[in-house]
């Protein structure tokens, strides 16, 4: 199955799972709940477009790749978790929570696919 399948499956699943749990289905029904899903699903497929670039680089290259691919969803996700605080939304805790655990998952997702990257050479 291509990663950019497994994305969309992830977002849809990670949509669908919020609207389910009875803690969270109130703020998985927010538009901004929508927006972050979709957010981090573009963001991890861009990310990957980056390291497959720089796959058959240099080793520094590729070495860099994945560190800056952490580092902007790191800095990001606090950016985002930072932005929504502030501005005061409905369901703080719900969305912090939930931030975290999409990071997580589209993390684990990008470092399988990228594992497989480099044991495909």
């Amino acid at each position: 199955m291509s990663f950019y399948i497994k994305t969309v499956l992830l977002a849809a699943l990670c949509v669908v799972v919020g609207h389910v749990l009875p803690f969270f289905s109130d703020m998985a029904g927010e538009w901004v709940w929508y927006a972050t899903v979709s957010g981090y699903a573009l963001l991890t497929i861009l990310l990957r477009m980056w390291v497959v670039k720089v796959q058959n680089s240099s080793p520094i290259k590729f070495t860099t790749a994945i560190n800056g691919t952490t580092a902007i969803k790191m800095l990001l996700t606090l950016a985002i978790i930072t932005s929504y605080l502030a501005a005061k939304l409905p369901f703080p805790r719900q969305y912090v929570f939930g931030v975290f655990v999409v990071f997580i998952t589209f993390t684990a997702l990008f470092v399988i696919d990228s594992q497989r990257l480099v044991r495909g050479r």
